[in-house]
C-alpha cells in the first residue's frame, strides 16, 4: 500500500503573557468550556507577587462554551465575597467578558 503521509493542519495557539495586578489588588483569572452540551469552569485568584491564593473548578451542568465562559468570572467573584477579598481585577479569555476592576462589595449579598 503506498498511502501517502501528510501532516495534520495545527492551529497555532495565542499565548497571553500574565501580567500581576497594582498592589492591593487581587486578580481573578478564569475560563470556562463545553463538551457534549455540558458546561465547567474554573479559575485562580493571585496576589500582584503572582503567588495563588485560591483556584477553583466547577460544573456547571447543560450549557454552551458561552455559558461557562460568563459563569466561571462570576462565580469566582461570589468565591472572593465570601473569602472576603474586597479588590479584584478579573480577566478573562473571552473579551466580551472582561471586566477591568470591580469592588466586589457592590455584588450585594453572596449567591453561594
Amino acid at each position: 500500500m503506498h498511502i501517502p503521509m501528510v501532516s495534520p493542519k495545527i492551529p497555532k495557539g495565542k499565548w497571553m503573557k500574565w501580567a500581576p495586578p497594582p498592589f492591593g489588588i487581587l486578580k481573578l483569572n478564569t475560563d470556562g468550556s463545553s463538551r457534549n452540551g455540558m458546561a465547567a469552569g474554573g479559575g485562580i485568584i493571585r496576589d500582584y507577587k503572582g503567588s495563588a491564593l485560591v483556584a477553583f473548578s466547577t460544573f456547571y451542568g447543560p450549557g454552551t462554551n458561552t455559558f461557562a465562559e460568563a459563569r466561571a468570572p462570576l462565580f469566582g467573584l461570589m468565591l472572593c465575597y465570601r473569602l472576603g477579598y474586597s479588590k479584584v481585577a478579573v480577566e478573562s479569555e473571552k473579551k466580551s467578558f472582561l471586566i477591568a476592576s470591580v469592588e466586589v462589595q457592590s455584588l450585594g449579598q453572596p449567591l453561594i
